[in-house]
């Protein structure tokens, strides 16, 4: 039986998916930033999200934060990024929010 811990991940860190991201876009993004997606609702309305970006130093930031949030050129260099995170959380997901503008 195959669990759900034996299947590649669904987000940045696995190249498929990176490859599904480029073939969904029509145009490529002008700049990206990597999302850890944790939780799931808004807090204020009784969820438990707790959504965090990668910074400038590599790491996942913490509440409050003054390191500012990297931004990426291209999906490679975000994909780069994502495999050295060293302080991600358990049961996250490592996505990215692209801007064409």
């Amino acid at each position: 039986m195959k669990l759900e811990s034996d299947r590649a991940p669904r987000d940045l860190t696995n190249p498929e998916k990176v490859e599904e991201l480029l073939s969904r876009w029509g145009a490529l993004p002008k700049s990206m930033i990597v999302i850890e997606y944790s939780g799931t609702g808004d807090p204020f309305f009784g969820g438990s999200a707790d959504d965090r970006t990668l910074g400038i130093d590599g790491l996942i930031r913490l509440p409050m934060s003054k390191v500012e949030t990297a931004e990426f050129d291209t999906i490679q260099q975000a994909h780069e990024a994502a495999l050295k995170v060293t302080n991600r959380r358990p049961n996250t997901i490592l996505g990215v929010a692209p801007t064409w503008n």
